[in-house]
């Protein structure tokens, strides 16, 4: 039994962590999209075990996702579409957290 072949770009000369990435992107375009996503749980998780209400920390943690998806695309992680989506739900959390508050 033969050991199976890594994929590998000859193309590109991995030099540092961002040759890396885009290697990856390359291989598994999707990549970066599933962790903005867990990121955002992850972090609703955590932000979500203090004291507050679900808008407080879903906003918070969509705001950190927003930025990290502005600063992948503009390191060409991920694509526009994917950026838009995460300022979009940045957008919805924002009113969420405004209906909240003015019920108050």
């Amino acid at each position: 039994m033969t050991a199976p072949q890594l994929i590998t770009n000859a193309t590109t000369n991995i030099t540092g962590m961002y040759t890396i990435f885009q290697y990856v992107v390359e291989v598994a375009p999707m990549f970066f999209i599933l962790v903005l996503f867990a990121l955002l749980i992850i972090l609703f998780v955590i932000f979500r075990g203090s004291s507050y209400t679900n808008a407080k920390p879903f906003a918070g943690s969509c705001f950190f996702v927003m930025v990290m998806s502005i600063l992948f695309r503009v390191m060409n992680f991920i694509d526009n579409k994917w950026m838009y989506v995460f300022i979009t739900i940045m957008a919805g959390s924002m009113v969420w957290l405004h209906l909240e508050n003015s019920q108050s």
